[in-house]
């Protein structure tokens, strides 16, 4: 009998023991984590868009075009096309005719395109700063010249181009020699906002 009960006794120890050993680990503490040493994650805000506005300042622009076209030593013939428009709107000028000259009527064109565009002080402002964007398009076929080199054809000048301007303050934005002669047109250009 001694036998069985040491036996039970052992039986009952070997089970005990896992038991105890679980309750053991679940009561020892657990080490606290280890700060991070890399950076706190910032959160990347999102860029601001950048907002162009569609319609413009409310504010007029005056635009002067100012064309000399110069023949060798004779006196310049000077063309001036003024024009007032909206900011960020459409110029469109037509002009022409048919002129007599010794060897039969030619036409005689100014036509100019324009679009004014003020810049503001910063992206997004309502503020207009003191410069403008202008896209310009001219064509300019004047009469042609007693030159035996114009006799048979009439020289044109037709230039696209856009260009920054100061406010008030006038800019040659273009000098051209005819290929065919001594003739040289130089264009200039003034913009203007109207407060």
């Amino acid at each position: 009998m001694k036998t069985s009960i040491a036996l039970a006794l052992a039986c009952l120890l070997a089970l005990a023991a896992p038991a105890a050993a679980q309750q053991v680990s679940a009561q020892k503490p657990v080490p606290a984590a280890k700060p991070e040493t890399t950076k706190p994650e910032t959160k990347n805000e999102p860029a601001k868009p950048v907002v162009i506005p569609t319609e413009g300042m409310p504010v007029n622009v005056r635009l002067e075009i100012t064309i000399t076209d110069q023949r060798g030593d004779a006196a310049p013939i000077v063309k001036t096309v003024t024009k007032t428009v909206a900011d960020r709107s459409w110029i469109r000028i037509r002009t022409g005719a048919d002129v007599q000259t010794k060897l039969g009527f030619r036409p005689v064109v100014l036509n100019i395109d324009s679009f004014p565009s003020i810049i503001p002080t910063s992206p997004g402002s309502n503020m207009p700063s003191n410069k403008l964007r202008v896209d310009l398009t001219i064509e300019y076929r004047p009469v042609a010249g007693e030159a035996d080199t114009e006799k048979s054809t009439t020289p044109t000048i037709n230039e696209s181009l856009r260009i920054i301007l100061e406010d008030g303050k006038s800019m040659v934005i273009s000098q051209s020699a005819d290929p065919a002669t001594d003739r040289k047109v130089k264009v200039e250009a003034k913009a203007t906002i109207l407060k």
